[in-house]
């Protein structure tokens, strides 16, 4: 009877149909492997306009902020912060603390960490500021409260054809915090934008510059005119909406 011949295995062709096959899987998943090894990497886009605005005094900054996760892992986003300095000197720290749901609309929502997931988009205007602290939120509703009824006093009075204005007195507090907290006052800005991650090697920061002139300052001056009727109190005509002006990338950090 005939011997069998035993082939070797590399010349066996099903075992480098098998080994073809194998390679190719492997070559169809580096993608997807190399996706899942790259670290969460965070972009910032914002849009050229910056939305000044104060209440009483006290700056508020709105922008439109687009993040995206261009890297391979979800990330979680725990905040926002803008830092601003005039003509080289510290001014304000504003952390960003709500955000317009909807462009075109006016509900605002508490801005709280959110995960943005690989190749994710988060669009939308945010509100920096800081809230009174304790001790000027007493004193603001106490002043709040007496010029209401010393308006609504007067609205009573038959004479009181046009809206009634307060006495001087009665606004002495708001133009104290007046005083205090405002900012906006006419000069070159810097502006750093830093979003903060519960990763910090994905944590991002762009540097960004605005002028102020004039007419900007008295604009946003002018409020105040209008407390002894209450208006930017506890009521808001709308004639004071602040002022928008471009602002302008420096460069990236970090």
């Amino acid at each position: 009877m005939p011997q069998a011949v035993n082939v070797p295995l590399y010349l066996e062709w099903s075992f480098w149909a098998v080994v073809v096959a194998a390679i190719a899987i492997v070559l169809s998943q580096l993608p997807h492997i190399y996706t899942l090894v790259k670290r969460a990497k965070l972009e910032m886009e914002l849009y050229t306009r910056i939305h000044l605005t104060h209440k009483v005094g006290n700056p508020n900054a709105q922008l439109y902020v687009i993040l995206s996760n261009v890297g391979g892992r979800s990330i979680r986003v725990r905040g926002m912060t803008l830092k601003l300095k005039r003509d080289g000197n510290d001014v304000a720290v504003l952390p960003a603390q709500a955000y317009l749901q909807d462009p075109n609309g006016k509900t605002t929502l508490l801005l709280t960490s959110f995960v943005l997931k690989s190749k994710d988009e988060w669009a939308h205007f945010v509100n920096f500021l800081n809230y009174f602290v304790r001790a000027d939120e007493k004193r603001y509703r106490s002043a709040e409260s007496i010029l209401k009824q010393e308006i609504f006093k007067k609205i009573a009075l038959p004479e009181n054809k046009d809206r009634p204005e307060a006495d001087g007195q009665y606004i002495t507090e708001f133009m104290t915090m007046f005083n205090e907290k405002f900012v906006w006052y006419t000069g070159e800005y810097e502006v750093l934008i830093s979003v903060q991650t519960s990763n910090k090697k994905a944590d991002i920061e762009k540097k960004y510059r605005f002028t102020l002139f004039e007419s900007d300052t008295s604009e946003l001056s002018k409020a105040k005119d209008d407390y002894k009727f209450g208006d930017g109190i506890y009521w808001e005509s709308g004639n004071h909406p602040g002022v928008v002006v471009q602002i302008v990338e420096q460069g990236r950090m970090g």
